[in-house]
């Protein structure tokens, strides 16, 4: 599964490979101000996985 994260201040997005390798990013990122993190299907969907993850960016 692709997870993407999406900051606020309007930089470009990170997309990583796995929750495992999106929970290591979030350690990576305790400063920085995620607008959101997004779960892409591969049929394009994609699904807001913050209330989840939230625990793992510093907030």
């Amino acid at each position: 599964m692709i997870y993407e994260i999406r900051y606020s201040d309007g930089r470009c997005n990170s997309r990583t490979n796995g929750s495992k390798d999106l929970i290591k990013r979030l350690a990576l990122l305790k400063d920085e101000h995620i607008a959101d993190i997004r779960k892409l299907y591969k049929s394009g969907v994609s699904d807001s996985v913050m209330e989840k993850y939230e625990k793992y960016t510093g907030r």
